[in-house]
């Protein structure tokens, strides 16, 4: 008999020897290695795989529970000191690439083998360790989320089509999911070459050589050291996602601070404050209440106790003064529109009627349900005020009050805010009075910041201070600011008077300093009636503290 016959190579390797070859660094794995469709979690439900790979050929993973062809996922290398993220980046084309086998406690795919290089397990043999033991942390909450998310899909399912199978949840809600989850960052494009240095065509030879990170007219890179760099690139991205997460879990921190002192203020304004106004806001503990911040709940109740009614108004004031207005508008409907437009008072309702729209756009949904009301107030306060009928900026003002206040609460404290010394003096134009506000805005800050004062003042910008102060004063700030900075900036107006509106615009101008050092006409865009957009002026909380630095008379 013939004997048997040998293989035709001379020396063929064995599995370890070929493992051997890659087992020194990750950079030498090569690209074949990589295990294709690892599930990342079990989804429950009757959907489950069509085939059973033999048990010759069967992988070590293969006694895990049954999974859906979509979440067939698995987490990527985890790189040294760095955590890469659980799911595979997305690639332009939609579809996931491959991630790369864990590098922990996985039997190492050799370069040249095939699934039947694993080592056979015996068929039906139950798997003793839990199949999240080894994921790391990121993965095995994901894999915990996507199973809990699956479950309550198939429950719904079961609910809405009764009768039918439950389905596995479909490949866009996991998607949505995982990036939900972790950051996707996509690889760098190939360098293509740029119009200014490399104008001619690339060639196919030279794409071909084409790498990530060396641009296309130098020499071409070392393959070994492009995969090299484009590791030490995913490590520098992992680092990055990983320090986001650490930014958003303190922001996230911080918020829930912020949320758990604000219910505490709350409480004192509703429980001590309020009850006991008149005899605790002279207390010091109150005063720095009203310098973090009024609680929004109670803001309109403190607001118009703090302005008081030294007018001695009332909400029939307010009914009266309206219904004089309506019956003037009604009257003039009815007259010719030449003479019509003689009228003070009908152009004091088309200014209105133009401005109200404009308040607070930020908050179009909630402001949107107070434009009635603002234009009650507004009207009513034009024939109350007939000597000086509507002034722009009023609008905004009146707006802030009737967000916190009833019509007829905000009508009196309306007046009795536009009736307080600075107001006033914008209001009716008093130029002796506007002349000493800007005359304390700029000796503190030639205080605060000479540098600044100086170029403000400076005869080649040739800027008078009414051209930067008059839109803050005539608005009581509420024309560049946000609605949140304006309110806080109004808890202490309305308890410690006009200094506070001093100190504001100091700390407006210290804020926006760095944008001031320009020519006349930047400085105006940004400061004058000109610029319609909201500054950025940090936080509520930052900003004033800058309001309460600017009153202390030490520099830093």
């Amino acid at each position: 008999m013939f004997g048997r016959r040998g293989s035709w190579q001379p020396r063929r390797k064995t599995v370890k020897e070929l493992e051997a070859e890659y087992d020194n660094l990750d950079e030498e794995v090569p690209d074949e290695a990589i295990l294709e469709n690892v599930p990342i979690t079990p989804i429950p439900g009757s959907s489950r795989a069509s085939r059973t790979p033999s048990p010759q050929r069967q992988a070590p993973f293969a006694s895990l529970h049954p999974i859906g062809a979509h979440s067939t996922l698995h987490s990527a290398n985890v790189p040294r000191n760095a955590k890469r993220p659980s799911a595979p980046p997305v690639l332009p084309n939609g579809r996931m690439r491959s991630p790369r086998s864990p590098k922990h406690n996985r039997p190492r795919m050799p370069h040249s083998a095939t699934v039947g290089a694993f080592p056979p397990e015996p068929f039906g043999k139950s798997r003793a360790k839990s199949w999240t033991e080894d994921l790391n942390d990121e993965a095995r909450q994901l894999s915990a989320a996507l199973e809990e998310f699956s479950e309550r899909h198939s429950q719904d399912n079961s609910r809405s089509l009764p009768g039918s199978t439950q389905n596995s949840p479909p490949r866009a809600s996991f998607s949505s999911l995982t990036r939900s989850k972790t950051s996707i960052v996509d690889m760098p494009p190939k360098q293509k070459g740029n119009m200014m240095i490399d104008p001619l065509p690339i060639s196919k030879e030279k794409e071909a050589v084409l790498t990530r990170t060396r641009p296309s007219w130098l020499p071409p890179k070392n393959q070994k050291e492009e995969k090299k760099h484009m590791k030490q690139w995913e490590q520098m991205m992992a680092k990055a996602t990983e320090a986001e997460k650490r930014r958003e879990s303190r922001d996230k921190a911080r918020e829930e601070d912020k949320i758990e002192m604000d219910g505490s203020l709350a409480r004192v304004w509703e429980q001590h404050v309020l009850p006991n106004f008149e005899s605790v806001i002279n207390e010091p503990r109150t005063r720095e209440m009203w310098w973090r911040g009024v609680a929004p709940a109670s803001r309109g109740q403190v607001w118009q106790r703090a302005i008081g009614n030294d007018l001695e108004l009332s909400p029939s004031s307010f009914t009266a003064a309206l219904a004089r207005a309506e019956s003037l508008e009604s009257k003039m409907a009815g007259i010719p529109h030449e003479e019509r437009s003689k009228r003070k008072e009908a152009a004091w309702f088309n200014a209105i009627a133009r401005d109200v729209p404009s308040v607070f756009p930020e908050m179009s949904t909630t402001a949107q349900n107070h434009h009635k009301s603002l234009e009650d107030v507004l009207k009513a306060y034009a024939l109350y005020r007939s000597d000086v009928g509507y002034v722009y900026g009023t609008h905004l003002i009146a707006g802030l009050l009737c967000l916190n206040l009833r019509p007829a609460d905000a009508f009196v404290a309306l007046a009795n805010l536009l009736n307080r010394p600075l107001p006033l003096a914008f209001l009716v134009h008093d130029q002796g009075a506007m002349t000493s506000a800007y005359e304390m805005v700029l000796s503190t800050l030639q205080y605060k910041s000479p540098n600044l004062h100086a170029h403000l003042t400076s005869s080649a910008l040739g800027l008078g201070p009414e051209d930067y102060l008059d839109p803050l004063f005539r608005c009581l700030f509420a024309y560049n600011l946000r609605y949140e900075h304006v309110a806080r900036i109004w808890d202490v107006y309305v308890f410690e008077g006009d200094k506070a509106l001093v100190r504001s615009a100091v700390a407006v101008l210290c804020k926006l300093e760095p944008k001031l050092y320009g020519s006349r006409e930047e400085v105006i865009d940004l400061l004058s009636w000109r610029h319609e957009r909201k500054w950025d002026l940090g936080s509520e909380d930052e900003f004033m503290k800058s309001v309460r630095e600017a009153g202390k008379m030490v520099r830093d």
